[in-house]
């Protein structure tokens, strides 16, 4: 979780920041890879998910819907899908190329 509404990449191996990722606009609570580490999904209490390029940062997608905050975020198996999970039990499901 982050309080400064970022989500940030470390090496592990050097402790060296990769990549800082910016746009939320509350607490980032949650992440996670996609199944080919190409991308990755971050949830905030801003109420969206988004999705982001692993390698670089760039946003690719902004997941609105939700209608309270966002707390856990997932890729499928196969990458296609993610689905989210926010509070009071709120669910959502995302095509992950579109997020529809």
């Amino acid at each position: 979780a982050s309080d400064d509404n970022t989500a940030k990449i470390w090496d592990s191996m050097t402790g060296r920041l990769l990549l800082a990722l910016r746009g939320h606009t509350n607490f980032v609570e949650a992440c996670a890879f996609s199944p080919d580490d190409t991308r990755l999904v971050t949830a905030s209490f801003d109420r969206t998910a988004r999705v982001w390029n692993a390698a670089n940062g760039s946003l690719l997608l902004v997941l609105s819907g939700h209608t309270f905050s966002v707390y856990g975020c997932a890729f499928s198996s196969n990458g296609r899908r993610i689905v989210t999970a926010g509070f009071y039990g709120e669910t959502r499901e995302w095509c992950a190329e579109t997020g529809e």
